[in-house]
């Protein structure tokens, strides 16, 4: 391990702070101050206790840890560069968070991005589509239409009084994947990419993505390009891209280990656990891209059974794809909203999937 590399992780899960232990990393913590009992027995030395609601106090705290330890990289749980006070670390990251901003630093490049606008509410969006032209992709949370037409655009207004943020993109044919990248000194590694489609009643991911390896090679390159051209030097990021007839088009980028359960599916069917990676990077080990040995994949589903999750895995996409399906069929017929996720029998005997409950669980102290 290097002696520079020295990590802050601020309001982390109890998970990933005993991950980045484990590798061995020289780390410290800054923790809700209700959360003591919780982290003190295998950290209380790293511990720095704070009133997460006030803001004006984590930041003090957060600057006052970088300062007397040294610290060279800082993220908050979800794996984004947290601190304000080393803006050297985080300026690449809310790059890449900011549609508008990528889409200006990628402009004059080889790989252009998909143009996108954010609005606050349904009654913007007219305005953003106006701006990047019919057809175009309307976007908020999990969800995401076409509309081609003044009319569908009319309609989908009329079905959506619920606050937003909405993004509003070009629309760009194609099937899109998703590419999840750990970076360290500015080194960026592919780690998985991931089939991202709409269904009838959600977003379906599944991973492997099924592409050639000549697609593949130039999706990796597209995506390393952009994280080298916004100056990304440390952390995950996941990065959605359309596969269009004139190569990959980017349509966003977000720093961090993602919200959609994709480094659940990577870990399922590769045993790489994107977090544990990040750790032993900095830690001194090189990250070596997994190899899927099978498939597995996940579906969000809409209302009526917003916020359900059903997960399957299989030998053959069509298999995953199969199990899903059916998966889907039950929870709508059901309309059961008090579980976030489920999981789809591996085989006729009943041998449980290995990602019952999508995330990955470890016993609190």
């Amino acid at each position: 391990m290097s002696p520079a590399s020295r990590l802050l992780l601020c309001f982390p899960s109890l998970a990933f702070a005993r991950k980045a232990v484990r590798s061995g990393l020289d780390l410290r913590l800054v923790v809700d101050v209700g959360q003591r009992a919780l982290f003190a027995p295998f950290a209380a030395d790293r511990l720095t206790l704070v009133d997460a609601r006030d803001e004006t106090a984590v930041a003090g705290a957060v600057a006052q840890v970088v300062l007397r330890c040294g610290i060279t990289h800082v993220l908050d749980g979800d794996g984004f560069p947290a601190t304000r006070v080393c803006p050297e670390f985080a300026e690449a990251a809310h790059v890449l968070a900011d549609d508008r901003r990528l889409e200006a630093v990628l402009a004059p490049s080889r790989h252009p991005m998909v143009r996108t606008r954010v609005v606050a509410t349904a009654d913007e969006v007219p305005g953003a589509v106006a701006e990047t032209g019919l057809p175009a992709v309307l976007r908020s949370g999990d969800e995401e239409t076409v509309v081609r037409s003044g009319a569908a655009l009319a309609g989908w207004a009329r079905r959506h009084d619920h606050p937003g943020p909405f993004a509003v993109g070009e629309f760009v044919p194609g099937p899109e994947v998703v590419v999840t990248t750990l970076t360290h000194d500015g080194m960026h590694r592919v780690v998985g990419v991931t089939a991202q489609r709409a269904v009838a009643h959600g977003v379906r991911y599944l991973f492997p993505a099924t592409v050639g390896e000549a697609e593949a090679r130039e999706v990796r390159a597209t995506v390393t390009a952009m994280l080298d051209l916004v100056g990304y030097e440390f952390g995950p990021a996941e990065t959605s891209v359309v596969l269009s007839g004139r190569g990959p088009r980017i349509v966003r980028a977000r720093p961090g280990f993602g919200t959609r359960g994709i480094a659940r599916l990577i870990e399922v069917t590769t045993g790489f656990d994107v977090q544990t990676e990040l750790c032993r990077a900095l830690a001194g080990v090189p990250v070596r891209p997994p190899e899927p040995r099978w498939f597995a994949g996940a579906e969000y589903l809409r209302p009526p059974s917003a916020g359900v999750r059903v997960l399957a895995e299989g030998a053959t996409p069509e298999i995953v794809e199969e199990r899903l399906d059916a998966a889907r069929r039950r929870e709508l017929t059901c309309g059961d909203t008090a579980v976030s996720a489920r999981y789809v029998r591996n085989t006729e005997a009943g041998e449980a999937s290995g990602i019952e409950d999508g995330r990955n669980r470890e016993p609190d102290l």
